[in-house]
């Protein structure tokens, strides 16, 4: 799927152009990689597909294309430490879980490492959640949903990408891989320190507040007839607005803020997602209050189309009784059981008949 050979590509996609870069090896090589054309065929056919490409007729293969056929294991028999669950002290990670790609397998090497270490001396076992990191996103989808090709990370996988930057990474995960034991104290204390420093910024941002007309003067924004009051760490949010530019115009207040520009960098994404990232918490936090929600009986999840027609099977399948047991189905993500939480609170408190749950606004 996402590196194809050139035989793949031309049976799927039949009567197509398929581009070619032509990638020198080095300033010094005189070896030319041709991008996009990865085979499998015996040499000498590769020989003359390539010299059939305009420019290229005398050129010479230095190594020809090859193909790696390899079988996995079904994920789905992992536990979230990447432990086997029928052999103890047994963990995967790599491609014989079905993923493929460089970062998918050390995201999983890492984990497997630490877990296998922690078995050993005795420690708890060490999980990153998926609403603390990607390599959560991963490893959960795998063993809840298994994979029927290659699998990859993309961020679209994740509900919380808001929240999974790599500008706070080591705020999400420095403190657990502390506890585990494979976080120098030095840095441990020093992300500590960091955070410190980004928490007052914002605190000096949000208590600095000026009505809308004296903050366009102040940093000679457009003018406008807002009359509300923002505070600094509100116009974060707005176009055209830095850390660095607020703090420059307010220097008895913020000092030389602007000269650190890595804490500028933090402080800056914080304030330019909180608004979408409060409303995702809140989401979060009903989910939870709401767990206990019985569903009604007659839902017919098939036309819930805000949701996957994958995790409608799964629902309609199991018939779950409430939103805590939905959320134990594997592959229901917590995106899902919101727009369920969502759809039925909506649909009841609508005026019904009688033992009917009303389907017209899906």
């Amino acid at each position: 799927r996402y590196c194809p050979s050139i035989e793949s590509k031309v049976l799927m996609f039949k009567g197509r152009r398929h581009q070619i870069w032509l990638e020198p090896e080095g300033l010094d090589s005189e070896v030319i990689y041709p991008q996009g054309i990865s085979c499998t065929m015996p040499e000498e056919h590769q020989l003359r597909l390539m010299q059939a490409i305009p420019g290229l007729e005398k050129a010479a293969i230095v190594k020809p294309g090859y193909g790696v056929e390899y079988d996995f294991m079904d994920p789905r028999q992992l536990k979230p430490t990447l432990e086997t669950i029928k052999i103890q002290n047994l963990f995967f990670a790599g491609q014989i879980n079905g993923t493929t790609g460089y970062e998918e397998a050390a995201a999983q090497g890492i984990i497997a490492g630490i877990n296998a270490a922690a078995k050993v001396q005795g420690k708890p076992p060490f999980t990153v959640d998926r609403t603390e990191g990607y390599i959560g996103v991963l490893i959960d989808d795998l063993i809840t949903q298994g994979t029927n090709e290659p699998y990859r990370m993309f961020t679209s996988r994740s509900e919380f990408r808001l929240y999974l930057r790599p500008d706070n990474a080591d705020k999400r995960l420095t403190a657990k891989g502390y506890d585990i034991g494979c976080v120098s104290p030095t840095r441990y204390n020093h992300t500590l320190q960091q955070y410190k420093e980004v928490e007052e910024a914002i605190d000096k941002l949000k208590s600095t507040v000026k009505y809308m007309q004296q903050w366009n003067k102040l940093l000679q924004l457009p003018m406008s007839s807002n009359p509300k009051p923002y505070s600094a760490f509100q116009l974060l949010a707005v176009p055209g607005n830095t850390v660095e530019k607020i703090a420059m115009a307010m220097p008895e207040i913020f000092k030389d803020l602007h000269l650190n520009r890595q804490l500028c960098h933090k402080v800056f994404a914080e304030g330019l997602y909180a608004q979408e990232l409060e409303e995702q918490m809140s989401q979060i936090e009903e989910l939870q209050k709401e767990e206990q929600l019985l569903l009604p009986e007659n839902i017919d999840y098939l036309r819930l189309n805000e949701i996957s027609m994958e995790i409608r099977i799964k629902l309609d399948d199991a018939r779950p009784a409430s939103i805590a047991a939905a959320s134990r189905i594997p592959g229901v993500t917590p995106l899902a059981l919101l727009k369920l939480l969502q759809f039925v609170k909506r649909a009841l408190n609508k005026p019904q008949s009688a033992g009917t749950l009303p389907l017209e606004s899906i």
